[in-house]
């Protein structure tokens, strides 16, 4: 961002404090937005249950505004496949707008218009609505509380689902634009933190119990801005750095110098569990601070790239193209902002309402058991027009011929069949493809054979990916504290256990269960008693779920006990994972009795930058997160008082 220094310091220091006081405002401002709203919204959730469909899926429209924020060009392409509709503030900018397209070629039958009054905004992406389908099996428009001071912008919601006979359902929630947040169509969203920092009436459970009621999203994730929280200037929009290409993939920037943000978003994104049941993979895609190539838009069997006139335009499209064989990837010049604006933030798709839709989870890399390869889809036709046939799974082996295998209807819209066993070595290809009545086709994956769902049949010959690292000594007090370790196999892993002894006497092996929501983090807790000058050996095995058993083990560690036993501690263990950590970290604590218990955290000067707990628990096992996503990096101090018995320890922010 450029700026201009002030001639004086006097002129510096009145900038500031114009800054902060414009700051002030515009928080004020959200926070008075917000809470009239709620408590005017005569807020009820739709019918259960409730899909939010991905960017990817079938789209019948796009949202623009006249005067354009995007080139003609892409206007043209764009009317060429589905619907461009346009919001125009008034008659005036409609005839201007409809003789423009006109005279430029582009399709006046697939053109249109929506007039209203805007906010001289062309970020469609912020304030368009929400579009789902409802357990009525209809699409209807979710109308968050838009928290930009844009009263105009705001109501665009009613005025969209009014003009189109959608029924609407208020959100008692804020959000500033759907640019931070997108979804995998199976109940997985995503944005930054900027969904609770723009969202002060409620808490990050309430607010992902809202997102579930309205959106039908399970599992809410978010993450860390590389921009950081700054109102009045940065907003936190996930679209500017990260992108879901599909249920098990996140395209994600990657600029020179590295930013530390993005690089840790990067590798805490491959430690999540994805709902293709496999960690997410990462790709990354290069940017400068002056490109936005990840606020790219998906168009059906297109991608939509933003272009700078930069060198790196053409490695841009080829990123695309490598991700997503199949597509037709285009690119459009225009004035984009760059790191904080571009194609994508300037349209919204609209989903097909009356779409064909198909869920499904693909078949992963396998050993032959005897067995053919079965899989099972969700398939329902929202334009109410029952399939004309079975669907059919069309799959070949590598270098071979596409054959159909006729799917068999189980009820409530399941699907199932079964791809025969090939023999060993065998990489196989595969598709869904279904024709309802309303003509609609669609494949699984959306581009079909273009892009097909892959997966090898052998002998899995490769053993898991074991990470384990306990303490060196623990104090008798916090026995038993929980063993973690970090698992991966490239197919599935079947078992992650503890194995130690105590004095050398064997004890029983300790599970260790998956940490949700991750793909990779294990835990368990040990048993036995221990006493001060004890010693603890222990490791680790993961063993994966081939046909051989193949199974890796950790180094055997070694845990001293140390210190005196306190029959009177009220507090028994505590543990911090990770750490060092980026964003939140979970601070773990075993209590033997119910007792009054205080959890504080400090910066490094001593000054206290939250209480996490102050109250009554229960005995047993507590977790408590911490979260520094607004925070600067560096060393931060939590202190545990329970009863008479208090422990203090030293967390690491990373950013």
């Amino acid at each position: 961002m450029l700026t201009t220094a002030p001639k004086t310091i006097e002129k510096a220091e009145e900038s500031s404090m114009k800054c902060s006081i414009s700051t002030l405002i515009r928080l004020l401002c959200i926070l008075l937005t917000v809470f009239l709203c709620s408590i005017l919204s005569n807020a009820q959730p739709p019918p259960q249950p409730v899909v939010d469909p991905a960017e990817w899926e079938p789209n019948s429209g796009v949202l623009i505004t006249y005067p354009l924020w995007v080139p003609i060009e892409m206007v043209i392409e764009i009317s060429m496949h589905v619907d461009v509709v346009t919001v125009v503030d008034d008659s005036t900018m409609y005839n201007q707008g409809y003789q423009y397209f006109e005279r430029e070629g582009v399709n006046m039958a697939n053109c249109q218009w929506v007039l209203t009054q805007t906010s001289f905004s062309g970020w469609t992406r912020d304030f368009a609505p929400f579009l789902v389908f409802t357990g009525n099996d209809e699409q209807a428009v979710i109308d968050f509380i838009y928290v930009e001071p844009f009263p105009f912008d705001d109501r665009f919601p009613e005025v969209y689902a009014a003009q189109f006979g959608l029924p609407i359902y208020d959100m008692p929630m804020g959000q500033s634009g759907t640019s931070n947040f997108m979804t995998d169509g199976m109940g997985v969203a995503m944005s930054t933190t900027g969904a609770y920092h723009y969202e002060p009436l409620y808490t990050i459970p309430e607010i992902e119990a809202l997102v579930q009621e309205y959106l039908g999203i399970e599992n809410y994730i978010f993450l860390q801005d590389w921009l950081g929280w700054t109102p009045g200037i940065f907003v936190e929009h996930i679209d500017c750095w990260a992108k879901l290409i599909d249920p098990g993939r996140v395209m994600v920037r990657q600029i020179n110098p590295p930013n530390p943000t993005l690089e840790a978003m990067a590798e805490y994104l491959p430690t999540l569990l994805s709902s293709y049941g496999r960690p997410y993979e990462v790709i990354r895609i290069q940017e400068t601070l002056n490109t936005n190539y990840i606020n790219s838009l998906f168009l059906n069997d297109m991608m939509l790239v933003p272009q700078f006139g930069d060198p790196l335009d053409a490695l841009a499209l080829q990123t695309w193209e490598d991700a997503l064989p199949g597509y037709d990837v285009r690119g459009f010049d225009h004035n984009w902002m760059g790191s904080l604006d571009a194609l994508h933030c300037r349209t919204h798709e609209l989903t097909d309402p009356y779409m064909l839709r198909i869920v499904h989870i693909p078949i992963h890399d396998r050993e032959n058991d005897g067995n053919n390869y079965y899989l099972e889809a969700d398939i329902h036709p929202y334009s109410n027009e029952a399939l004309i046939a079975p669907p059919v799974i069309m799959w070949k082996p590598e270098g071979g011929s596409y054959n159909p295998i006729a799917m068999t209807f189980a009820g409530d819209d399941i699907y199932y069949g079964e791809i025969p066993q090939q023999p060993d070595d065998t990489n196989i290809y595969y598709y869904l493809e279904a024709e309802d009545g309303s003509g609609r086709v669609e494949n699984h994956p959306y581009i079909g054979e273009g892009n097909p769902h892959h997966f090898y049949v052998g002998l899995d010959n490769e053993s898991p990916t074991v990470e384990f690292n306990p303490l060196g000594s623990i104090q008798a007090s916090e026995w038993p504290l929980p063993f973690k370790a970090y698992a991966l196999d490239d197919r599935w892993i079947s078992q992650v256990a503890a194995e130690y002894a105590i004095n050398g006497i064997t004890q029983p092996d300790i599970d260790m269960e998956l940490i949700e929501p991750f793909a990779v983090y294990y835990r368990g807790t040990p048993a036995g008693i221990v006493q001060p000058g004890d010693v603890i050996e222990v490791r680790v095995k993961a063993v994966d779920t081939s046909i051989n058993q193949n199974t890796t083990y950790s180094n055997y560690y070694t845990i001293t006990i140390e210190g005196t036993t306190d029959s009177e501690s009220k507090l028994i263990a505590t543990e911090l994972h990770p750490n060092p950590f980026n964003p939140s970290a979970v601070i773990s604590f075993q209590l033997q009795d119910a007792s009054l218990v205080k959890l504080t955290v400090y910066d490094i000067s001593g000054r206290l930058v939250t209480e996490l707990v102050n109250g009554w628990r229960d005995a047993g096992a507590h977790e408590v997160t911490f979260n520094g996503s607004e925070l600067a990096s560096g060393i931060y101090i939590y202190r545990i008082q329970a009863g008479d018995f208090s422990a203090a320890g030293k967390m690491v922010l990373m950013k």
